[in-house]
């Protein structure tokens, strides 16, 4: 994906790419977690949205090119380009985003707890001894 373009869009209501903001993130974001930028100077310098800059990244990210990431390991310095002497920098940062991960299952898990605490119990036998798709997904995901 260096060097493709990425086509912001206009709060996401615009199909057709405004050629004016026509872009490649990587213009902006260095290699090297030493040169590390803001997102707020990412804003301030692209003049896009914190809403747009983050969508770019994640873009990025997505895309199939094992050669392309953008991190932020949440230590205040800022978004980068791994470096290839990073690689442990890159392994601390798919350790934030599998715990935020987790942390997200777990706030997904609670509002399935809420909703269903208003359901019917189960009233025959039959349905007694059956389980519902996401406790049979749960349980095949190791959640019990």
């Amino acid at each position: 994906m260096t060097g493709d373009l990425l086509f912001p869009s206009a709060g996401g209501k615009r199909r057709i790419p405004n050629w004016r903001k026509i872009m490649n993130i990587f213009d902006y974001i260095p290699t090297g977690h030493k040169n590390a930028v803001s997102r707020r100077w990412l804003q301030t310098t692209t003049h896009m949205s914190d809403r747009m800059v983050r969508r770019l990244i994640a873009e990025v990210n997505k895309n199939d090119c094992d050669a392309e990431l953008i991190i932020n390991l949440q230590d205040g310095k800022g978004y980068f380009r791994p470096a290839e002497d990073e690689k442990n920098l890159v392994r601390n940062w798919m350790a934030i985003e599998s715990s935020r991960t987790a942390e997200n299952r777990m706030n997904v898990d609670a509002a399935k707890r809420y909703l269903r605490k208003d359901k019917k119990p189960r009233e025959n036998e039959l349905e007694k001894n059956q389980i519902t798709m996401d406790e049979w997904l749960a349980s095949l995901n190791g959640g019990g």
